[in-house]
């Protein structure tokens, strides 16, 4: 009798769809892309954030000192001066430029007005824009004279003197107004800078 031996049944592997491989290459290569991309704005941010740390310290916030006018004008000494009559009073423009000299002006012209008007007020101080500073150190020596800015070059400040001018202030009231203290502004915060001359 013959013995019938039976051979295994040999089972082939399932098959592999074949576009499994390079799907999977495909997200694999879409996922190290993403996280090189993640790590690159990750690292730029802090960089980012520090380099503006060191860039410079915080904008200084609003801050109020106080200041006198003493402090802000400038001296008699600095201040040239023309004195001009715009009045019916002979001799008025020579002795108020007297009087300014002696309180350390320096004089410029001494005349009648050439505007040739008369100025019912106390006075005109007539001035360009480099002359601000002295117009208001000059107002403090003639108390309700008029601030008349003109297109004018140098620092030169006319003052005319009208029908109400009785003469410059006394020396102790200058000096009083001179260190009257104001507050001022002062700082990238602030909306505005207040300058006690303006004041």
């Amino acid at each position: 009798m013959t013995s019938m031996r039976e051979s295994p049944i040999k089972r082939r592997p399932p098959s592999r769809p074949s576009w499994l491989i390079p799907l999977l290459v495909v997200v694999a290569l879409l996922v190290v892309v993403g996280v090189g991309y993640g790590a690159v704005t990750l690292l730029r941010g802090t960089s980012d954030d520090s380099g503006s740390e060191a860039a410079g310290p915080t904008p200084e916030a609003c801050a109020t000192a106080t200041v006198t006018p003493a402090e802000v004008l400038p001296k008699p000494a600095k201040v040239r001066v023309n004195v001009y009559n715009a009045t019916s009073t002979s001799g008025l423009a020579s002795k108020t430029a007297d009087q300014l000299e002696k309180r350390g002006f320096r004089i410029g012209k001494v005349a009648n007005d050439p505007a040739g008007k008369p100025i019912p007020g106390v006075a005109e101080l007539r001035y360009g824009p480099k002359g601000a500073e002295e117009a208001q150190l000059m107002l403090i020596y003639v108390p309700g004279a008029t601030l008349v800015e003109l297109d004018r070059k140098g620092q030169r400040v006319d003052l005319a003197m009208g029908d109400a001018f009785t003469g410059i202030a006394p020396e102790q009231q200058v000096n009083e107004a001179l260190s009257v203290p104001s507050p001022v502004a002062s700082g990238l915060g602030c909306p505005s800078i207040t300058s006690p001359a303006a004041s």
